[in-house]
Order: structure tokens, then C-alpha cells, then sequence
């Protein structure tokens, strides 16, 4: 690559991987990263080798500071503006974008595994776990066990169009089952074919969303589910 052109790098952090560089762009040899490497951080925090994500779905209602329970951890350091490298992996204390001394806290009714929260300048973010290395089922990454109050199908285009529902509490109170019972694999990727995303939604009013891919049975991220749960998805938006 000629000198002087400026190289983008689309970074998603898992287990402290670096994703291709972002579309259009001129594809050349590795070089070393230079001051002028810009890095897309996803807003994200790590403690205990897990990696919550924020959640950025308008889906169920926003997080109260009255749903904070105590302080779990702070911040350690802050990626965005400190770190160029696009081969940093990440370590424990690290966030993309909370400053260094932030308090991150447990959220009350959850597991700390699932979900932490924290101010930030935009307002009280809550963080779900998204990568746990030490996840063997779905119930190590969702603490969703008797929270569930509906599960909603909603549209890959905007995330928040339901496009059908299902509210039996007895197959809701199933397919919860078998997510917490499905095996994950976090090195699966899915690609390509029908996805929707799933909207469990919390006796809370809150709400956990994840995609999810019809073909492979994978719910984001790296929980595998059987069939029994592509047909009740299928069966729903039959109507």
C-alpha cells in the first residue's frame, strides 16, 4: 500500500479479534499499524474474560438507575483515543469507551454473567454479555430462567418490527428451555439466510434481543438450537 493512504479498521471484540478491514477499500500485505490507523471500537466492557455489549436496541423499556444494584467493578482503561493498534487484545477492566475509574454495576434480578450497567455520557447504558469463553450452554451466557414474559419475531430491517409473537406461557416457558439448554459453540459464524431477531421480553419490562439465523439454528452468539425451535418460530409467522 502506498504511503500516506489512511487504513480503516472495523474492530469487533471477541475473544480479542480484529474483523477485516472495512469494504472498498484497497487490500494490500499486513504492515505494522501506524498513527494514522483509525479503530471502529463496538461499545463494549470486560470483566472476568467475558465481553458485554451494549444494548443498543430500542426494545422494551430503558434501564433505571432504580435497577442498579451494587457496584461490580470499574473501569481500568479506555481503548477509544489510547489504543492504535489493531491487533490489541482485550484484558479485564477494558472498555471501548467508558472512561478509566468508571463504576459498572450488577443489574438486580441478573446473574452479573448476563448483564452489568453503567453511566455514560448518553445516559445509563446496560451491557449484556456477548462472548464468555467458559459458556457450555445457553443459560452461561442468557439469565432468562422464569423472566420471560413473550418472545417476539421481529424484522432483520429494523430490528423493532414485530412481525409475530408467541405468548402461550407454556411454550413460552419451552422455548426458553431450550435456549438455556442448547449447546453454544462461540466460534461459529453465521452467514447468509433467513435471519430475524428474537425479542424475549421480560416479566420487567425489559427485553434481551438477539438474532437469529433459521438455517444454522444459531441465536446470537454461538447458541445452537434445535429444530423444535425453527418450527415454532415458523409457525409463528404463519399466524
Amino acid at each position: 500500500m502506498r504511503s500516506g493512504i489512511k487504513r480503516r479498521v472495523s474492530a469487533v471484540l471477541m475473544f480479542g479479534i480484529v474483523l477485516l478491514p472495512l469494504p472498498g477499500l484497497v487490500s494490500c500485505a499486513p504492515s505494522p499499524p501506524s498513527p494514522t490507523t483509525q479503530i471502529d471500537w463496538v461499545n463494549f466492557v470486560q470483566f472476568g474474560g467475558i465481553t458485554y455489549l451494549a444494548n443498543a436496541l430500542h426494545v422494551g423499556r430503558s434501564l433505571q438507575t432504580s435497577d442498579l444494584g451494587p457496584e461490580f467493578a470499574k473501569v481500568g482503561f479506555r481503548l477509544e483515543g489510547n489504543v492504535h493498534d489493531p491487533g490489541y487484545r482485550t484484558k479485564d477492566g477494558d472498555a471501548a469507551f467508558l472512561a478509566a475509574g468508571t463504576s459498572v454495576y450488577m443489574v438486580k434480578g441478573y446473574a452479573p454473567t448476563f448483564r452489568l450497567a453503567a453511566h455514560s455520557n448518553t445516559g445509563l447504558l446496560l451491557f449484556e454479555a456477548d462472548t464468555n469463553p467458559k459458556a457450555k450452554t445457553g443459560a452461561d451466557l442468557l439469565d432468562l430462567a422464569q423472566k420471560v414474559g413473550y418472545i417476539g419475531v421481529n424484522s432483520e430491517q429494523d430490528v423493532t418490527t414485530e412481525l409475530a409473537s408467541i405468548k402461550d406461557p407454556q411454550q413460552v416457558t419451552r422455548l426458553v428451555s431450550m435456549v438455556l439448554e442448547a449447546p453454544v459453540d462461540q466460534t461459529t459464524v453465521s452467514q447468509g439466510g433467513t435471519r430475524y431477531f428474537l425479542a424475549f421480553h421480560l416479566t420487567d419490562g425489559t427485553a434481551v434481543t438477539r438474532v437469529y439465523w433459521l438455517n444454522s439454528g444459531e441465536l446470537a452468539r454461538g447458541i445452537l438450537l434445535p429444530k423444535a425451535f425453527r418450527t415454532a418460530v415458523e409457525q409463528a409467522l404463519k399466524g
